[in-house]
């Protein structure tokens, strides 16, 4: 319990989260699987916890929570921001009692909305406006079914997120396959990686035209708050993570993800998200997220705190009341991923530098260099000139080696710590070493799927 007797909001997550919370006067406790000293400097944050990896460990990660929360005055309030700490509060919901609080969708549909194959079904159940969809099962007769789909362009992606599908994809959360020649390359990929795939009709036009639904659900259907948003970049470009959003007030997405929502008999935090498709000019559903993310900062900054209306009906059950309407035209951006970016909307002739430094000026919630909460923003900012004055350093020592033949044995070799294995073609996609690939020298392991988490990757986990 903080130091004003207040139960501590217990993060799985990131910055975002921790800030949307902690601007509401919500004291903070992070769960960190990995040294991360950005959340535990944040102004908000009170206390810290050590778990192991949600994504290979998610039980114990749990575990750790639950012993933590046990050892508190009074119960803390759990929030999730992936898919696997998601999960893994809901498989062991019956153990979080009296140690955690928490909001959470019925157990099924949890386990309905995360697995891609099982949404798919789900989805045609009910009735729901996605793309065609058909599921690929590693094994016997994978190459028979890839072979029956006959809709290009269409998408490929793993049936479950993850921050091992963004490294192998170049960091994109799917793969975009333009003929049956592509997707018949891609079959090495799917028989190596650790799921199932799912195959899906391609939505035209860019991520810009991505429209999302954001609501807390009680149970029994009464919406406590909800917005809608749209992203206006990602990185990649195409495919990609979050960078910059706006908060909007859009009728016709809010009545569309209410609908969908009734269908499910939905109750928890959800993000819907849709794309307008170029052609027909209708929305398709894309897919449901239920759990806290990113867009709940700006949220909160234009009127609508989701985690703070799940933090009341937490600690005092049905004390929140409903919020008012949301403040369309709030901007978010992430400056230093959004920064990467820039020159990849500029190649398409999207985006002028001169107007991309009028939108940083002028934005509304800068997660990088947030003023209310600088010292993450500053300590980071430490570490990139760090790392660069290193490389700087490193790339002064090793100049008198540049001129080796590139055939040379020396230049060829690579230790045990320092390999990474990355395709010689873009089609040729894999998680292990194979015949025809490059061993390159990197910082990391030898698993490509094992490298550390870039500084945008935070979002590849928590999603966007």
């Amino acid at each position: 319990m903080s130091a004003a007797g207040r139960p501590l909001a217990l993060v799985a997550g990131d910055l975002s989260l921790v800030r949307a919370l902690g601007r509401s006067g919500i004291p903070v406790a992070v769960a960190i699987s990995k040294r991360n000293p950005l959340l535990t400097l944040s102004r908000y944050c009170v206390a810290a916890v050590q778990t192991p990896s949600w994504v290979d460990r998610p039980e114990a990660a749990l575990e750790a929570l639950i012993d933590w929360g046990r050892r508190q005055p009074a119960a803390p309030v759990l929030f999730y921001q992936g898919d696997h700490d998601l999960l893994a509060a809901s498989r062991g919901r019956e153990r979080l009692a009296g140690s955690l609080r928490c909001v959470l969708p019925p157990a099924e549909l949890v386990e309905d909305l995360v697995d891609k194959m099982r949404f798919a079904a789900l989805a045609e159940r009910k009735g729901l406006p996605t793309p065609v969809t058909r599921t690929l099962r590693r094994g016997a007769d994978l190459a028979r079914e890839m072979h029956r789909w006959q809709s290009f362009p269409c998408v490929l992606k793993p049936v479950m997120r993850s921050p091992r599908f963004a490294q192998v994809a170049h960091q994109q959360k799917a793969i975009r396959v333009e003929s049956r020649r592509e997707l018949d390359g891609l079959l090495t990929l799917i028989e190596a990686y650790e799921a199932d795939f799912v195959v899906q009709e391609a939505v035209e036009g860019g991520e810009e035209l991505i429209e999302s639904y954001h609501a807390y659900v009680r149970p029994g259907g009464q919406v406590m708050g909800d917005f809608t948003g749209r992203k206006l970049r990602t990185a990649p470009r195409l495919y990609g993570y979050s960078t910059y959003v706006e908060i909007t007030d859009d009728p016709e997405v809010r009545r569309l993800g209410r609908s969908t929502l009734e269908k499910l008999d939905f109750s928890g935090v959800v993000k819907i998200d849709f794309k307008r498709d170029t052609r027909a000019g209708r929305l398709y559903l894309l897919e449901i997220n239920p759990r806290f993310n990113l867009w709940h900062h700006p949220g909160a900054a234009a009127g609508v705190s989701l985690p703070a209306l799940v933090y009341r009906d937490c600690v005092e059950p049905g004390s929140a009341r409903p919020a008012g309407p949301v403040r369309p035209g709030v901007r978010w951006v992430s400056l230093r991923d959004d920064a990467r970016v820039v020159k990849e909307y500029r190649a398409a002739g999207e985006l002028s530098t001169l107007r991309w430094l009028a939108e940083m000026a002028t934005v509304d919630v800068n997660e990088s260099f947030f003023f209310r909460d600088p010292l993450p923003g500053v300590a980071e900012l430490g570490g990139v000139l760090g790392r660069k004055l290193k490389k700087l350093l490193a790339g002064d020592a090793a100049k008198p080696a540049a001129d080796k033949p590139l055939n040379s044995p020396s230049s060829l070799t690579c230790t045990a710590t320092s390999r990474r294995w990355t395709p010689c073609s873009a089609t040729s996609i894999a998680p292990t070493p194979t015949p025809g690939w490059c061993a390159r020298e990197t910082s990391w392991g030898t698993d490509p799927i094992q490298k550390p988490a870039s500084p945008g990757s935070e979002s590849a986990r928590r999603s966007a």
